[in-house]
């Protein structure tokens, strides 16, 4: 059963209270699992029947070409889900790899309970899919901020667009990346020490400042 703490922090089951969610997570066949620091949690060509919600810890998408090079497409953090584009495909096989970012704890759901009519005629049941299917737009919003990021003809830009994304998140000039220095590079597809030399340059010219993972964008 989840803590109040993790149901509170999933999107997935607002408008649903803790006494139906107990009955709906039966319904649903969950169950949780815990995964080490870059531990796989469903590799490239997996199947993939379940939905995942990260309950602590996060998650990253990585998609891995023909020569073995890694890139870090996309990153999940507490409470939001990953593998829902795959589950409720006719054929529900991953084209990448999630990778736990930290030791992380998830709680998997049967895609097919959920897109499918409740036999019990559950109201619940329909918030769920209805919530769903917001997330799943929301996700899409996430894909369409990272063609944005990566549309930038500069690492400056990148830089910039990436910022502007988690201020506009976090609703804060001071904001928290949950990435690493070295992360964010493979995200946005750059080198890491001419990252770090250019956050330096934005830094000296008054654009921002940080500290480690922490920027304030200052103008």
């Amino acid at each position: 059963m989840l803590t109040e703490e993790e149901y509170a922090n999933v999107a997935l089951f607002e408008g649903i209270s803790p006494e139906n969610l107990k009955q709906l997570l039966f319904c649903i066949k969950s169950f949780k699992k815990h995964f080490e620091k870059d531990e796989n949690i469903i590799m490239e060509k997996d199947k993939v029947p379940y939905i995942g919600i990260v309950l602590k810890g996060g998650v990253h998408l990585i998609k891995n070409d023909i020569w073995g090079n890694e890139t870090l497409l996309s990153f999940i953090q507490e409470g939001e889900l990953f593998g829902e584009n795959f589950a409720v495909m006719k054929m529900p096989e991953s084209s990448v790899t999630f990778k736990a970012s930290a030791d992380t704890d998830v709680l998997f759901l049967a895609a097919a309970n959920i897109i499918h009519t409740c036999p019990n005629s559950c109201s619940f049941h329909a918030k769920i899919a209805e919530n769903m299917f917001h997330l799943l737009g929301q996700k899409s919003l996430s894909f369409m901020n990272k063609i944005e990021i990566m549309s930038k003809d500069s690492m400056r830009g990148k830089l910039l667009a990436y910022i502007s994304m988690l201020s506009q998140q976090q609703n804060s000039r001071y904001v928290t990346s949950p990435l690493s220095r070295t992360q964010l590079a493979d995200y946005l597809s750059v080198n890491r020490s001419a990252m770090t030399r250019e956050l330096g340059k934005m830094r000296d010219e008054g654009i921002i400042d940080f500290d480690k993972n922490t920027f304030i964008i200052k103008k």
